[in-house]
């Protein structure tokens, strides 16, 4: 019997119950879930790790059965990481952990060993006390983080990760919806296939911004409105590349279960919608806080972390 499928094809996905493999201890602390995925893309590996408030790190396997957690520090275990990336070297590869509500990212091993945190950065922007700094997302780019500070007053600032030391910063808040830029919530970014520049969800203003690496705006491509896209994700799929974009909202008023965008890689264009609550029948899926590609064994998976409550699933690409 075929499973109930939710998109436009090719671009049509089914839910995978099977792969709801969170171990039975972390379960009840799931409706915390307020943060994202990294996939390690080094050769051989292909685990998907991401943060648990009250329990540490999660390592899924590449085939996505199971789950194992990885205990941090008990200082940590209740800190909230707004998302997870990862970076560093083929031999010692890093994980980057944003922690919103305490101010700082965090720079552990994939075992869990906290090397050093990165605290508030040390701009004029942030010479005043009363300016927010709470990091929602980082980009790992060679030696260089890039965070932003979607939560707080929304620059994107660069850290030498060898000095640990903070080097440049650009954006800023902006309440213009229009103007290029600044950010009304620099919730989430990821570098563009080949990754010669950011893409930058703008959930508040429901937008992608496109920078250079050292802040230079380059393109503006609208979400539908108010859809608030709280980040992007790209993949390579059949010689082209393609983006999700997981959604806090709909944008019409009546409808709250928030869809997933997928979209052309390159122009950004909406190729599919896919509803996790309304036509899969995922029941906790109001808001879509991060939603990141993977393949595995030439199948296409969309890895997905509803929010308040939140819920982990998977999608896998109707064929």
């Amino acid at each position: 019997m075929s499973r109930k499928t939710s998109g436009e094809r090719p671009f049509a996905f089914s839910l995978c119950e099977d792969l709801y493999t969170l171990p039975e201890k972390v379960v009840p602390s799931e409706v915390r879930l307020h943060g994202g995925f990294a996939v390690d893309k080094r050769p051989g590996h292909g685990q998907i790790y991401y943060g648990m408030p009250g329990c540490g790190l999660l390592r899924i396997s590449p085939d996505l059965t199971s789950q194992a957690l990885i205990e941090l520090p008990p200082e940590l275990a209740e800190v909230n990481f707004h998302s997870t990336k990862i970076g560093g070297t083929e031999a010692a590869p890093r994980l980057f952990l944003p922690a919103n509500n305490n101010g700082f990212v965090a720079v552990v091993t994939l075992d869990g060993a906290v090397e050093y945190t990165l605290s508030r950065p040390e701009f004029a922007e942030y010479a005043d006390a009363e300016t927010p700094y709470k990091p929602t997302d980082t980009v790992a780019l060679g030696e260089q983080l890039l965070v932003a500070d979607g939560y707080g007053a929304n620059y994107i600032s660069t850290a030498d990760l060898p000095s640990h030391s903070w080097r440049s910063t650009f954006g800023g808040k902006t309440t213009d919806p229009h103007e290029d830029g600044k950010f009304g919530t620099a919730h989430g970014f990821n570098l563009t296939p080949g990754g010669g520049h950011l893409a930058i969800a703008d959930r508040l203003n429901s937008r992608i911004q496109i920078h250079s690496h050292d802040g230079h705006f380059h393109a503006s491509h609208p979400m539908p409105a108010a859809s608030r896209p709280c980040g992007i994700d790209f993949v390579e799929w059949q010689g082209r590349s393609y983006a999700v974009v997981g959604s806090l909202d709909d944008p019409e008023k009546e409808r709250r279960p928030a869809p997933i965008y997928i979209l052309d890689g390159e122009n950004y264009q909406i190729l599919s919608i896919v509803r996790p609550k309304e036509e899969l029948g995922v029941a906790l899926a109001d808001h879509l806080h991060n939603v990141i590609w993977h393949v595995y064994n030439g199948r296409l998976f969309l890895v997905c972390q509803a929010w308040n409550p939140g819920h982990y699933f998977v999608l896998e690409m109707a064929e």
